[in-house]
């Protein structure tokens, strides 16, 4: 690692759909390159980029795996991101600190939902990329609908730079059309094919630059060097996406892959300066891949090992990483220590003493680090923008299954979302529930199934309440709240009059004072406020809390020894109570907006189904090969879509929820949530 030059380290993440074949072209790629003794396999459990017990048992991707190793002078760090929109959002913040991507596709599938949104991701942090078409030895592999499905995704411009011989059980290889392209080694039956997809790649290149294009049409032809640099620009730039091809299975096309990978992503000194600020001065700077230069880094994931507890990964940015030295943890503000570091070949990982720019490590025991902060020399340093962390879209109400685990099971999932920072644990204030929220209907239940194997304690999951509010819809006038009470001694006595009127959605409870004369001692007025604000935590209808309703106090009456704050609390309450029933109470409902991806073909029942849901279709595009629909649609019609989906789109779809605004509830069903409000309350006693 620490031997290695910068200019010839590279860091690359492997992105795709589930099941296309990532997992295994990463590990053709690490056997071809000698990493490792046998070619492992997904669906045998043998895979070292698979390697948790519930990747095993699924045989899929459900976390980034870390595997460094070197090749040919070369430093590689391999990142196998995961494919299921469950489960992306881990390789979503792993690209951030990346310098390139391999967008695996399958030859019989092409270009599916997964490979769209994390090609979107490497296209917002202007991550480099090449595309590898696999699994050409399948029956119905089709390389080139493989490469037009790839042209349909967002600002992608693929050209093939290898070409397959056969495809199917006549699969017999890959010719390289860049390093053995215009030599004599091409089987003469490919020559023409080979002939005519060199022209095509010379094309592509001569369009990514002007001198080269000038001098396409003065001459006619380039020469190898100069599609080789006209190659490199185009990576770098993103204005290509040189496409190679073969089958992990087999092997085939992996030297290919790794070639490229080495000669044509960029190394950290080839890519642009990050943003920064001073610790000390707040100044602005951009930040270089320089050995020599501040230490400064970003955690991109955290791991708890079963050895050595919890480990922060991390990307350096600059300057050197040592064991035993002192660092700061710029967003959280902790000072910290670096014991020992590691190099990660992914299920085991071996000791350095130094690591540089681009370099991929672990370090133990880091107790206030999380995944996206940025880490600096304790002196003179600074501070880098955090990686965002996706949010969670979908929830769950959670309880521990045995009375007395509480305190375990909550402690436990506190460190599974320390690992997995796209989860989120939290009580919601409207329901009393406890919410675990996750990326989808798999990850929260894959979340739980991980919580009883690694930390032997069981929950329970339940479709969470949807947090329905009431408010008015008509005016009430001078309504009488009043507390008189006479027990002999010192009476309780306090009578206000209040307006209720609604207000504007997202208007919450006003409180007007409009008493004048001293009909209620300025003194005791926050009382009556007090009072109508706890009145509304619950409303007449089924119990939910009142909103968007204007309260003016406009008069009242008072007794010189008898009343109080508790007696004017008590009226501003009853007086409340009384006129939200007056003045024609109904619920209210939060509307989501959804965004859903799905293929062409599953338009047409998405929207039925949203129609179904009592949604609003707003807009459809294409964006890539996927079709996107955007949707209102109210919460309560949204708690089990995940499976839906799936069955309407083959597994193919994905969605995601914001939540937007609150409307009023149609008539059936705001009397069937309240009966059904009415008759809990009544078993609860």
């Amino acid at each position: 690692m620490g031997h290695v030059d910068v200019a010839n380290r590279r860091s690359f993440a492997l992105i795709g759909h589930a099941g296309d074949g990532k997992t295994s072209l990463g590990e053709a790629m690490l056997h071809t390159a000698g990493a490792t003794a046998v070619l492992g396999s997904v669906p045998d459990g043998t895979s070292v980029l698979d390697h948790s017990p519930e990747e095993k048992e699924r045989h899929h991707t459900l976390s980034s795996s870390i595997f460094s190793f070197d090749w040919q002078g070369f430093h590689l760090t391999l990142v196998d991101t995961p494919g299921d929109p469950n489960f992306q959002g881990d390789g979503q913040i792993a690209l951030a600190a990346l310098d390139g991507a391999v967008v695996v596709v399958s030859a019989v599938d092409g270009v599916q939902v997964g490979t769209d949104s994390m090609w979107r991701t490497a296209r917002r942090w202007d991550v480099p990329a090449l595309a590898f078409v696999t699994g050409l030895d399948r029956d119905r592999a089709d390389f080139d609908a493989a490469v037009a499905s790839l042209a349909k995704m967002e600002d992608a411009k693929p050209i093939p730079v290898c070409l397959p011989m056969g495809s199917g059980d006549d699969f017999r290889g890959v010719i390289d059309l860049v390093r053995s392209g215009s030599g004599s080694d091409v089987p003469e039956e490919w020559g023409a094919a080979v002939a005519a997809a060199r022209e095509q790649l010379t094309e592509a290149v001569a369009e990514c630059d002007d001198e080269l294009l000038e001098k396409y049409l003065d001459e006619g032809s380039l020469s190898d060097e100069d599609v080789l640099v006209g190659l490199i620009a185009g990576v770098h730039s993103g204005a290509l996406l040189p496409v190679l091809c073969g089958s992990g299975l087999s092997e085939a096309g992996a030297t290919e892959a790794l070639q490229s990978v080495a000669e044509w992503l960029p190394s950290p000194a080839d890519r642009p300066a990050r943003l920064a600020t001073a610790i000390d001065g707040g100044d602005d700077l951009e930040v270089v891949a320089d050995p020599d230069g501040t230490f400064s880094a970003l955690v991109f994931k955290t791991v708890v090992d079963r050895y050595a507890g919890t480990l922060s990964l991390l990307r350096i940015v600059s300057g050197q990483a040592r064991h035993d030295t002192a660092i700061l943890d710029a967003t959280g503000g902790n000072r910290e220590r670096f014991s020992k570091l590691f190099e990660l070949h992914g299920p085991e990982h071996s000791d350095v003493d130094t690591a540089g720019p681009g370099d991929i490590i672990a370090v133990a025991k880091l107790k206030g680090v999380h995944t996206g902060h940025a880490l600096t020399s304790e002196k003179k340093g600074i501070r880098l923008e955090s990686i965002p962390i996706p949010k969670g879209v979908l929830s769950y109400a959670i309880n521990a299954k045995s009375k007395g685990d509480e305190d375990k099971v909550f402690s436990s999932l506190g460190r599974i979302v320390e690992e997995d920072p796209t989860l989120q644990l939290g009580r919601d204030p409207s329901t009393g529930e406890f919410l675990l929220t996750g990326m989808g209907e798999l990850h929260t239940r894959m979340t739980v199934q991980k919580l009883k194997r690694q930390y032997q304690v069981e929950v329970e999951l339940k479709t969470p309440k949807v947090p329905y509010r009431e408010t008015i819809q008509g005016k009430a006038e001078n309504v009488e709240g009043k507390l008189k009470k006479q027990t002999g001694g010192k009476g309780m006595y306090g009578v206000c009059y209040l307006t209720l009127e609604p207000l504007p959605r997202g208007g919450g409870v006003e409180f007007v004072d409009q008493i004048v004369g001293g009909s209620i001692p300025r003194n005791l007025i926050p009382a009556v406020a007090k009072g109508v604000q706890e009145a509304a935590a619950a409303g007449p209808l089924a119990g939910y809390p009142v909103v968007d309703v204007r309260v003016r106090c406009i008069d009242g009456k008072h007794h010189s020894v008898d009343s109080n704050e508790m007696a004017f609390k008590i009226a501003g309450s009853t007086g409340f109570k009384a006129g939200v029933k007056q003045a024609r109470p109904t619920l209210l409902e939060p509307i989501m907006n959804a965004e859903i991806s799905c293929p062409e073909d599953s338009v047409g029942d998405i929207m039925g189904d949203v129609s179904g849901r009592r949604g609003r279709v707003q807009t459809s595009e294409v964006r890539g090969s996927s079709q996107v629909i955007k949707a209102q649609v109210p919460m309560a019609e949204m708690l089990e879509y995940a499976s839906t989906l799936t069955s309407l789109t083959g597994g193919k779809g994905a969605f995601h929820l914001e939540f937007s605004h609150y409307q009023e509830v149609p008539a059936q069903v705001r009397d069937k949530i309240i009966a059904e409000a009415q008759s809990e309350r009544a078993r609860e006693g």
